[in-house]
């Protein structure tokens, strides 16, 4: 009686070993070996010592977060066409927020007039002069400038406000090639009335 139940312990036992054995299972869960739980600590490790975000880009990101304040706390229409109007002109968020932070319109027109914003305009045209003249646009090119070089877009989409000039031209033509006539598609993207990007199709 005592020799059978030896018998199946023993026999319980190995069947438990010899099925254990045969499971399978993943390296990086449970049981795995010294080898792959060194390696999951790298990994774990190799996360937790990352670098921290520069400085310079939680500047950015603040600075943009704020500007969006700025811009949504304008309420009445003519402030929004002054901003509006002015917004290519900018060379870059600092000013476009100097400019917001003024307390009223008049403040804000002497500004505009203290920093040269008349001559603004003037000044990129001759600096992109040689792309208008070449139907090319750039980085950076005002929307006024655009509409010089690649004529009216068949379509403008708008994101957002529409003061805020952040739009999708699309454009569609024809243009000869040794084939033939082909269809060529072209997108322009502005974020704040200036190119930011642009696709041929």
């Amino acid at each position: 009686m005592i020799k059978a139940f030896k018998m199946t312990v023993v026999f319980a036992l190995t069947s438990a070993l010899f099925g254990c054995a045969n499971l399978s299972r993943s390296s990086d869960r449970g049981y795995g070996s010294k080898n792959s739980r060194r390696s999951s600590f790298n990994k774990r490790s190799s996360v937790v010592n990352k670098s921290p975000v520069p400085e310079r880009d939680l500047i950015n990101v603040s600075e943009t977060t704020f500007l969006k304040k700025l811009e949504n706390a304008l309420s009445g229409r003519k402030e929004l066409e002054q901003y509006s109007k002015a917004l290519p002109w900018f060379s870059s968020d600092q000013e476009k927020i100097q400019f917001l932070q003024l307390p009223d319109f008049e403040s804000r027109q002497r500004w505009l007039s203290d920093k040269g914003f008349n001559s603004r305009s003037s000044l990129v045209q001759s600096e992109m002069k040689e792309l208008v003249e070449a139907q090319d646009i750039a980085i950076g090119m005002p929307q006024p400038l655009v509409r010089q070089s690649w004529g009216e877009p068949g379509t403008i989409e708008v994101s957002g406000n529409p003061q805020f000039r952040n739009e999708r031209w699309l454009y569609h033509h024809y243009v000869s090639t040794p084939d033939g006539y082909k269809s060529e598609k072209k997108t322009v993207y502005f974020e704040g009335g200036k190119v930011i990007g642009w696709d041929v199709e």
